[in-house]
């Protein structure tokens, strides 16, 4: 029993398949565009309510020494400080910093080759 379809009833079979599943792909990217909307205004709620801003105390003096070049050790020590300072801030406490000293980076731990095989030989199922 061979049966025989007629081409427009084919063409309205696929061209209604098309529309059906690219009008369900819109509807799933506008589904998951208004959650991930809905949960960062959460998510900004919560860190505003969480992080209040610094008062004036709490300011950072600039201090000009008639010095334009700076070395590279200064710069790198002055943002740990200001990233220790903004901690202190935000925990209403006072930090001081005894040292900093170098990671030690002479030898490498493993390969991203490595690293990628670990992860996948380990991971939970």
């Amino acid at each position: 029993m061979e049966m025989q379809m007629e081409m427009s009833y084919v063409w309205a079979v696929v061209i209604t398949g098309l529309v059906v599943v690219f009008l369900g792909l819109v509807l799933l990217i506008a589904f998951i565009s208004i959650v991930g909307k809905i949960f960062s205004a959460i998510d900004k709620s919560k860190k505003n309510k969480t992080v209040e801003s610094p008062s004036k105390d709490a300011g950072v003096a600039s201090v000009d020494n008639g010095f334009s070049a700076v070395s590279d050790d200064t710069e790198v020590v002055a943002a740990i400080a200001a990233a220790i300072a903004m901690m202190g801030i935000a925990d209403n406490t006072t930090y001081k910093i005894k040292s900093i000293k170098a990671a030690n980076n002479t030898r490498p731990s493993r390969s991203a080759w490595a690293v990628a095989g670990l992860n996948e030989s380990t991971s939970p199922f």
